[in-house]
């Protein structure tokens, strides 16, 4: 379990990470409308919203670690390119805390810490 004043440090660094929750957002809107052609791939598409995903959280992921640098910070990957919701492991001292973060409302973001 992360301490109240770690647990600041994690809320403002998501706070000035919003605008790349927004764009995830996005790239989960794109990943929904995706159109397959006759023979049901889209790969090509697919996998530029990956990299764009991955480039994205990463960019959340460095914020984070520079804000509270005493953990090591493991990106878990996504379920999918339509989930809006980012899921990192925070570990100190061997002890692992999971956070996940909804980023389905442009603007905002809703952040839980999974015992």
């Amino acid at each position: 379990m992360l301490i109240e004043q770690d647990y600041e440090k994690l809320k403002t660094s998501f706070i000035g990470s919003q605008r790349l929750f927004d764009k995830l957002n996005r790239v989960a809107n794109q990943a929904e409308e995706l159109e397959y052609d006759e023979s049901g791939l889209y790969a090509e598409e697919e996998d530029t919203l990956q990299r764009h995903w991955l480039k994205l959280s990463a960019k959340i992921v460095d914020a984070l670690s520079d804000d509270i640098g005493e953990y090591t910070i493991e990106l878990k990957d996504m379920i999918s390119l339509e989930s809006r919701e980012l899921n990192l492991n925070l570990i100190k001292d061997d002890e692992v805390s999971e956070i996940k973060v909804d980023y389905s409302e442009d603007g905002a973001i809703s952040i839980s810490q999974v015992c």
